[in-house]
């Protein structure tokens, strides 16, 4: 009984932090327009694609859950380096959900810089949940 008590509260974090369950993509979109009001950069577009199973390599077992991805571009304008940092801890602590950071290219266009970034967000669905 314990040991379930503790599962159902872990459970329940990841629920509550939209983790698991649906594709929460209008909260990114209003998660993102909220960083933009915060002028933590120059300016910042972004796309996000169609929600996808996310195959891992090597395959591992999710149990009842799907692992599902949706990758998202971000094209940032800096004006130093340290703002890219700054703009992804914004971007964890402010919108709820997994964000994968893949990696990113930076580029001098005088006098800012421009990033582009890869990643996604990760989302858990349970297999048994209704659709």
């Amino acid at each position: 009984r314990e040991n379930m008590d503790i599962y159902a509260n872990e459970y329940g974090s990841l629920i509550e932090s939209k983790v698991i369950g649906d594709d929460q993509r209008l909260d990114w979109m209003e998660g993102m327009e909220r960083i933009r009001q915060k002028n933590l950069v120059a300016g910042f577009s972004y796309t996000i694609a169609p929600q996808k199973i996310y195959a891992l390599q090597p395959p591992i077992d999710s149990g009842n859950f799907d692992i599902r991805y949706s990758e998202m571009k971000l094209q940032i304008d800096l004006l130093h380096e340290e703002q890219l940092p700054d703009f992804f801890s914004t971007l964890r602590s402010q919108i709820k959900g997994w964000y994968q950071l893949e990696g990113c290219a930076l580029q001098r266009s005088t006098p800012q810089l421009k990033a582009e970034c890869s990643g996604g967000w990760i989302t858990l669905k349970n297999r048994n949940a209704p659709q």
